[in-house]
Formats: structure tokens, sequence, C-alpha cells
């Protein structure tokens, strides 16, 4: 089985029933991540496994989205946190108010001991500040594409590192060299779906994770079925949870 760790099902351009289907017709099992509090309830009814959590890019909201979050996750044991980050690109919200609300959440995560998706752009050294900062040791950095000394802090803190569809895409050989030689114990895979679809595709969805895959394992030269038992492990491991149950 294969375990997609970073699905916005809201966002697919079919059904959630469709999207299911079709990734469970080629063995994949996903998470789904709601990444702000409208999207929460519309998801809870639709998959078995969630993560929760308010997204950078609306960082500036007025509601009280924490007490909401915190109610859900303290509700639901399995669920996990994300996706949640840092994203320091020039249309998103400013930094302060980013960091505010980051930090905050990944007390949370501490406090009711959950995995924590994190989307880190253009702000690694601040992600890695505040992860230290909490303490804060179970999480993953999906759709990696930093240096090995950046890798090399994640994953000496215990964390994972989540591979994409951008790696099918164009060249990346440092982003390459960071899978090649990080321990393989820690490596997840995702779609990002809709986002950052394989090559030759206008949108992602779950169904094409062992696109994906069969492309990393080439790269990597290891068999496609030790990818497959080694990510599902990992996933597991990560999430405390038995994806084939």
């Amino acid at each position: 089985m294969w375990i997609d760790i970073n699905v916005h099902l809201e966002l697919m351009p079919a059904s959630s029933e469709s999207v299911k289907k079709a990734a469970a017709a080629v063995s994949v099992e996903f998470i789904a991540t709601g990444t702000n509090p409208d999207q929460w309830d519309w998801l809870v009814d639709r998959t078995s496994f969630l993560a929760f959590g308010l997204h950078p890019r609306y960082a500036v909201q007025t509601s009280d989205w924490m007490s909401l979050l915190e109610g859900y996750l303290r509700e639901n044991p399995r669920y996990a946190m994300g996706e949640i980050g840092l994203d320091f690109r020039r249309q998103m919200p400013i930094r302060e108010e980013q960091e505010i609300v980051f930090e905050s959440q990944l007390a949370l995560a501490k406090e009711l001991d959950r995995p924590v998706i994190i989307h880190a752009v253009k702000s690694h050294p601040e992600v890695i500040s505040a992860l230290k900062r909490v303490g804060l040791s179970r999480f993953v950095i999906h759709a990696f594409s930093g240096s090995e000394d950046i890798a090399a802090d994640y994953l000496a803190m215990g964390g994972y590192l989540s591979a994409g569809g951008l790696l099918t895409r164009m060249p990346r050989p440092k982003t390459l060299q960071v899978f090649r030689s990080m321990p393989l114990n820690r490596l997840l895979l995702e779609t990002d779906a809709p986002d950052l679809p394989p090559a030759g595709m206008d949108h992602s969805s779950p169904e094409y994770l062992p696109i994906i895959a069969q492309s990393l394992a080439s790269d990597l030269d290891i068999n496609l079925s030790a990818l497959e038992q080694l990510s599902y492990s990992n996933a597991c491991a990560l999430f405390d949870y038995d994806f084939a149950q």
C-alpha cells in the first residue's frame, strides 16, 4: 500500500468519492489536509485520516480558529496537524503574523503529541528555529526541496522529508542528492494534490502517487516494491496509525 501524506481533497476537480475510488484502485491511501476553518467541517465526513491546521496563507484569520482547531484535535486523537508553516514569498501575509500563528500551532501539537505536516517556502531557518524553541520532533517537511545542510538539521531533530511530483518535472540534482543520502526510514511520499502535478499531468491526484514513486525509485536506484514498503512503514511510524486497518 502507498501512503500519500498530503492531499487537499476540497480543492480537487473531481468529487471526494471519485478521488478515493481512483486512489484505492492503485492501492493508495491518503491523508486529507484541511488548511483553514472553512475546510475542517467539510472534510470530517469525507475520509478516514485527516490533518487540520491553519496554512500560512490564512495567517490573518480573524475568527476564533485556534479554539476550533484545538477542539477538533482533542475530540479526535487520530487527527494530525497540517498543513501549517511559514511561506515568505512576497504575496503572503507578513512574517510576524505567520510566525505567531505557526509557533502557537507547534506548541499545541507538542502538548497533544500530534505529528505535523509542515510547509516551508523561503523560510527553512525560521522553521528550524521555531521547531527547536518548541522542542517538536514529530513532523514532516512536505515537498522538500532544500539543501543537504537544511535536510540534516530537520533529520537531526527527528523529522521526516517528503518527496513529491516536482521531482518528475525538471532536473533537481541537489534535491535528489538529499533523498539519496538521507536515511530511508525518514522518507515519505506525497502528491500535494491537486498541486505539484507529475510530468505530463495538468493537476495532481492521489492516484498518481505510484508515478512519482516510480520516478523516485529509479533516481534512488531502489526496487519499487521496497520503496512502497519502507514509505508505508515510515508513514505508520510518524502518524502512529496502521493505514491498512
